[in-house]
């Protein structure tokens, strides 16, 4: 099959969960063409880059008489289809015109199946898969799910009339979705993301807790971005009420509560144990994972966590917030713990309560992790799975 992925701008070499599902794609047979508004230099499949729309009028004009000759030219059945569906649906006619422009360098393909890798992607768009005669993907993720529609409200009613099959990364995302207008006749499966378990591996075989054996300082790490939503100044409050507890607390990633979260540092006298150290290529992560005994996600509100998995699969003690997502990602008091959000007292404790456990029960949560993780959120099973997704037979509704 011929199958179109539509993202914002080409996969960076951190997003592994998108490159892989390329890789596992073109490994059943298909033809992938990506579909992208920026071109990152990305070389595993033919890239088609998106019509943009320039700051300059008259310059946006031509652009866009060019694309419509050049589509009329190629394909004036396909944009006939296009025009009158968007008419049905009640567009303006220059919001039409402005769609098609949008649309024009997918509209041009001869495409089986056409997949929205981030749903937001799919708004302008929902009928182009219908003009081309593509079934029509979409895959939810946290953002899309948890915070656009708070801005945009019933931002997805267009989305769900004309999606074939819908693929969510949990299954709390998936029955929010059907909150926002999702129809549960509609045709969906919940497909995990999944780490290279090679990669990410328990090489140290930690059979200890370092803190309380080796080094009377415990390392705790989190990987986010800095942003209200992930949680980073409740963990920070937690740790200021820790009591005869030694620990360094490092921070991978940016974002625009930097500023804010150094002021509470400050304010809680903690800028010589937390550490913000900013972004932190993907391919350079795995030593801070090595050095972390306890790994802390403790976001409000989460999809799922790709580096919660690569935590557990080298050997890291994890703790999460009950946040929907992350409490898929960890089994509670068995790979893991999960604590309420929003109760730094009680993470405080909780961490308390890990360094005082016994070295054999803390193994036995260890060795839960990994083992889950290489069973459960491995290449190889997401492969199979994404395999079936565009199989026509091997769905179901749920």
């Amino acid at each position: 099959m011929k199958i179109g992925l539509v993202l914002f701008k080409t996969p960076s070499f951190s997003e592994e969960f998108l490159i892989s599902k390329i890789k596992i794609l073109q490994q059943g047979g298909h033809k992938v063409i990506l579909f992208a508004n920026k071109n990152n230099n990305f070389n595993d499949c033919e890239v088609v880059e998106m019509p943009r729309v320039s700051k300059y009028f008259f310059l946006q004009i031509i652009k866009m008489t060019l694309a419509y000759f050049t589509i009329v030219i190629q394909c004036p059945m396909t944009v006939y289809n296009f025009l009158r569906f968007e008419k049905i649906d009640g567009k303006s006619f220059r919001q039409r015109w402005e769609n098609l422009y949008l649309g024009s360098k997918i509209l041009r393909e001869n495409l089986d199946w056409l997949h929205f890798c981030f749903i937001t992607t799919a708004l302008r768009k929902e009928n182009i898969a219908k003009s081309i005669n593509a079934k029509m993907g979409v895959s939810l993720r946290g953002y899309d799910i948890n915070i656009y529609p708070l801005k945009n409200h019933n931002c997805y009613s267009g989305v769900w009339k004309k999606v074939d099959k819908v693929h969510s990364i949990s299954y709390s995302l998936l029955e929010k979705a059907k909150k926002y207008g999702l129809d549960r006749s509609t045709k969906q499966e919940v497909i995990f993301p999944a780490i290279n378990t090679n990669r990410f591996k328990n090489k140290k075989q930690r059979v200890s807790f370092n803190y309380k054996n080796t080094k009377n300082t415990i390392d705790i790490l989190t990987v986010a971005r800095l942003h209200w939503i992930k949680g980073l100044e409740y963990i920070i409050e937690a740790l200021a009420k820790l009591e005869s507890v030694n620990f360094k607390y490092t921070v991978i990633g940016s974002g625009i509560e930097y500023e804010r979260l150094m002021l509470v540092i400050n304010q809680l006298n903690l800028k010589d144990k937390v550490k913000l150290v900013g972004h932190i290529p993907h391919k350079d992560i795995v030593p801070f994972y090595e050095k972390a005994d306890l790994y802390i996600q403790y976001s409000l509100d989460e999809g799922f966590c790709n580096a919660v998995l690569e935590a557990q699969s080298m050997g890291v003690l994890t703790v999460v917030s009950d946040a929907l997502g992350l409490s898929e990602n960890v089994v509670d008091g068995e790979t893991g713990w999960i604590v309420p959000k929003r109760k730094p007292s009680l993470l405080a404790r909780k961490i308390e309560h890990i360094i005082s456990m016994e070295d054999k029960k803390i193994n036995i949560i260890r060795l839960n992790a990994i083992e889950r993780v290489q069973n459960k959120f491995n290449l190889n099973r997401q492969k199979k799975y994404f395999d079936s997704f565009f199989n026509e037979n091997s769905f179901q509704n749920k």
